[in-house]
């Protein structure tokens, strides 16, 4: 399975421009929440301004069969000392692309392949970038404060089974 990562991936104006325009921070998720959130926060996005993230796909030479390919893109906050356990992404998702936003300092991204452990470590403004291939790509990631990421998905648009998703998958 090819990982793709790079630092500084997006320039500094769109970089800022993702975190300046967030619409919502990490200290105002965890006060409303008192600190007790368990759940990963989406807020989905209509436009691509990142379209550089999509042209990644003709990189991979090995991914999922896909008829209709199409982009799904969110912001995701996820609370401190969150943990998502060890899963593989769904079959809808034809490539991955996640873009470490802030805090500074987080734990990032490890992946499980062929008994071999792979962790891409957290920088802001860091890609990762994966396509789900034939065999599963298992992966967790973890949070020791509220971390925020902006998450790229080039999607099957066929495949999508869920109501909230399939609202905001755009061309």
């Amino acid at each position: 399975m090819e990982i793709i990562v790079k630092d500084n991936f997006l320039s500094e104006k769109i970089f800022n421009k993702l975190v300046d325009e967030c619409p919502f921070y990490a200290e105002d998720l965890h006060y409303k929440n008192n600190g007790k959130s368990k759940k990963v926060h989406r807020q989905f996005l209509e436009e691509d301004i990142t379209p550089e993230i999509g042209d990644l796909f003709n990189t991979f030479t090995k991914h999922r069969e896909y008829n209709n390919l199409r982009k799904f893109i969110h912001y995701a906050y996820t609370p401190p000392d969150f943990k998502h356990d060890v899963h593989y992404d769904a079959e809808f998702k034809i490539m991955s692309a996640i873009v470490y936003l802030t805090p500074e300092e987080n734990y990032g991204t490890t992946f499980y392949l062929q008994g071999e452990k792979i962790e891409i470590p957290w920088k802001p403004n860091r890609l990762m970038a994966f396509c789900g291939e034939t065999d599963v790509t298992w992966h967790d990631y973890k949070s020791n404060e509220g971390r925020l990421t902006y998450n790229y998905f080039l999607v099957d648009s066929t495949k999508v089974q869920n109501e909230e998703y399939k609202k905001n998958i755009f061309i």
